[in-house]
């Protein structure tokens, strides 16, 4: 890094790699073949990884490649085989979600940076501080982080990236099992199906309550920079390339603004330009800066939203005349919002200034009366900028010698790199000898690289050389400085080591209970490792619940996401009350980044899907951990061979998702006060307590369940039906967990259950 904040582009394919390039981007990240979380982009082979890398290195743009999906055992061989490939092509870094593969990268190809995946759901400074003891260079911080959260990350020793543009998943990263358990399709697997943008029913009011709008930060740049972000992340891999153009060069020229001390906001073309290349319900100010609530959330829409471009006039048969208040071209795409809903269609005719009139023909489907709004969605021109921005030209000097007697020799250097060439011995002039302008001619024909002539030094005496050698002499010079760029960007070669075996300790953990308040312990069998996972965080109530209600001995099961305020409170609390906790259950990777000094384990927010996760949360002390949901039956008679200390959810609701907004609030249509927030304390008719359902459109239910933290509350979505897994489960000999969520007691747990992936694994 260069001390420049970084602007960090999106390259779902090679096309959006060279507009990126194009843009001014610094760096882009992408999606190898395998192991990606967006396995819907084009994504990149071998051999096209290879070239992406090459190209971008020689414009000295910086390639992170991701490889952040959660890794099953039997894929861990073509993992590692992944992680050795991005070292041999000297990618500057891998994103990674697995904690076991980022233990592997570390001992197998610790030249190879890492960064911790937004997937990894770090969200305070304890836990970018347990990355980089792990050896992460840097952490994507998780959406939802303040902006004071983010300064506070960004003192701990690894670079801190932020989320800058673009669609914003409404479930913490990572911790959204959605897709994958009401469609067998895993966002943790790069196949999310999105079910978030689907229509529900809250209160009796259909609308998109899960679709957050698009974040767009290009104006909070500066406080961006003041926090200390390294890197501002531009969300769309699967995005068309001139997206990418048009995103990736607003924020170009913010960020150079604030390295002139010169920025500016976006003015209203460079602003109307982002909301015509694509947005969502509008622009958020995202959560950094305070967007809450009905300010994340648009109901009405989940596409493009487009811009105002006018009216419809009047209609006449198949033909409507439009009013536009923006010029119209030839190719726009269009959408009218008639009476009947929408319609989407292309304009095809001549281009009509601003206050002109145009003739669109309509199908036969289409229906629209005057009055009509009309909206653009695509602006030809808009794409065809896009398409048309050119690669940069790295300016270069030569320098030709050219001595009778004595060989050729040309210089070319980009004021870094250089390379130097020579040719046949030189001739003396018969008649006319070489000249400064006879020189250039030659050498400047620089069409087809990278690189453009800006000055040369010729030092000759008499001399005659063909014009053919001096095309020769510059093609296979830039042809060599061209390799030096690349060399001399390009991190060091990582050795290639052997990793260490897998050893596990024996001996598994007891059965477990997760139960949410103390009268559902009726009924409960003795002996069960009791898990308390309170609907209230807060510490006064903590410490009520604890001297008044709860057995002695009971683990306290933390929060997944919360601020390090937060988080150091609830640890001072457990350290404070060893006499009656058993230990804590730690629910996010970072929250290891705190010492804790009773015994702890690891929850389904710390997911483990492989034996190498395992060895490494065992490693680092835990009494126990949890085994991913998403496993079928096979895959966990793997994960517990030899009966470690592993836990199987093997009855209760899974949670879907963990969201910052709350649907009551929003439905409200509540923007600020989420952290003082008291409708559910205090019995509000309004509250998410009184309407804790969200209902699909086959009329399933889908309980809403409340966390509250001093912060704010958390909301859960969970599964219309319990899991429930066969009794084949006692046999794999591991710990089984029943978790308890809307059961009145143990004696009361849902008959009516899904075998989860047990049977059928995800995608």
């Amino acid at each position: 890094m260069n001390g420049r904040m970084e602007n960090l582009a999106p390259a779902g394919n090679p096309e959006a790699l060279g507009r990126a390039i194009a843009a001014g981007a610094d760096a882009v990240y992408l999606g190898y073949a395998l192991f990606s979380a967006r396995a819907g982009a084009g994504n990149f082979d071998e051999n096209a990884l290879c070239e992406a890398i090459r190209l971008a290195h020689l414009y000295h743009v910086r390639v992170y490649v991701a490889v952040n999906t959660l890794i099953r055992d039997e894929e861990l061989p073509a993992a590692l085989d992944v992680l050795r490939l991005l070292a041999s092509l000297r990618a500057d870094a891998v994103l990674v979600q697995d904690l076991g593969l980022a233990a592997l990268c570390r001992e197998a190809v610790p030249g190879l940076a890492v960064h911790a995946s937004t997937q990894m759901a770090i969200h305070n400074a304890p836990g970018v501080r347990f990355c980089a003891e792990k050896g992460m260079k840097r952490v994507v911080l998780a959406r939802e982080c303040s902006l004071e959260e983010i300064a506070r990350c960004a003192k701990e020793p690894a670079e801190i990236e932020v989320f800058g543009h673009g669609a914003q998943c409404v479930a913490v990263s990572g911790e959204c099992l959605f897709s994958s358990m009401v469609g067998g399709r895993s966002g943790n697997r790069g196949r999310c199906a999105q079910p978030c943008r689907l229509l529900y029913t809250y209160r009796g009011e259909k609308g998109a309550w899960l679709s957050p709008r698009d974040v767009c930060l290009r104006d909070f740049l500066p406080q961006l920079e003041e926090a200390g972000a390294a890197s501002v992340k531009l969300e769309g891999r699967l995005k068309r390339p001139e997206y990418v153009a048009v995103v990736a060069g607003s924020y170009r020229r913010g960020i150079d603004g604030l390295q002139q001390n010169a920025f500016a906001p976006a003015d209203e073309e460079e602003a109307g330009g982002l909301r015509q290349i694509f947005h969502r319900g509008g622009f958020m100010r995202g959560y950094a800066f305070g967007a809450e609530d009905a300010d994340v959330i648009d109901p009405d829409r989940v596409s493009h939203g487009g811009v105002p471009l006018g009216e419809v006039l009047q209609v006449k048969g198949r033909l409507a005349t439009l009013r536009v208040t923006k010029a119209l071209h030839d190719g726009d795409q269009l959408r009218l919002l008639t009476f009947d809903g929408d319609a989407e269609l292309i304009y095809s005719g001549p281009e009509i200034p601003a206050g002109g009139a145009a003739l669109l023909r309509l199908r036969e489907d289409v229906r629209c009366a005057a009055g009509d709004a009309v909206m653009r969605l695509t602006d030809s021109r808009q794409l065809e900028e896009a398409r048309a921005l050119p690669l940069p030209s790295i300016p270069v000097r030569m320098a030709l010698t050219a001595i009778p007697g004595q060989p050729l020799s040309l210089e070319v250097t980009d004021g870094e790199s250089r390379a130097r060439l020579t040719g046949e011995t030189v001739q003396q002039a018969q008649r006319r000898a070489l000249t400064e302008e006879e020189a250039e001619k030659p050498l400047s024909m620089t069409g087809g690289t990278a690189f453009a002539l800006t000055g040369l030094t010729l030092e000759t005496r008499d001399a005659f050389v063909p014009a053919s050698e001096l095309k020769r002499l510059r093609r296979e010079a830039l042809e060599a400085l061209a390799e030096a760029r690349i060399e001399a960007f390009a991190r060091p070669e990582s050795p290639q080591l052997q990793p260490e075996p897998i050893v596990l300790p024996e001996g598994p953990a007891p059965d477990a209970l997760i139960f949410r308040r103390a009268e559902q312990l009726k009924g409960a069998p003795e002996g069960l490792r009791l898990i308390w996972r309170p609907e209230d965080y807060r510490i006064e109530a903590l410490e009520k619940a604890l001297e008044e209600t709860l057995p002695e001995g009971v683990w306290l099961h933390l929060p997944t996401v919360c601020g390090s305020d937060e988080l150091e409170a609830l640890h001072a609390f457990a350290l404070r009350r060893r006499d009656r906790l058993g230990g804590v259950v730690l629910d996010s990777p970072g929250q290891l980044g705190l010492r804790w000094e009773l015994p702890f384990g690891a929850g389904m927010g710390i997911p483990v899907t492989n034996r190498r996760t395992l060895a490494f949360l065992l490693g680092e002390g835990c009494a126990f951990v949890t085994a991913s949901p998403e496993l079928n039956a096979r895959e966990l008679a793997v994960l517990c061979e030899g009966q470690p200390p592993v836990l199987l959810p093997a009855y209760g609701r899974t949670r879907l998702m963990l969201l910052h907004h709350c649907p009551a609030r929003t439905y409200l249509g509540l923007r600020s006060g989420h952290a003082a927030c008291r409708l559910c304390d205090e019995g509000q008719p309004d509250s998410l307590r009184c309407h804790p359902f969200l209902t699909d459109r086959m009329g399933e239910r889908y309980p809403l369940l409340r966390q509250r933290l001093s912060e704010g509350c958390r909301v859960e979505l969970y599964n219309l039906l319990p899991t429930r897994y066969p009794a084949a489960v006692r046999r794999l000999g591991c710990g089984l967990l029943t978790a308890l969520t809307d059961e009145k007691d143990f004696d009361h747990l849902h008959e009516k259950c899904t075998a989860g992936h047990w049977n059928r694994g995800v995608e």
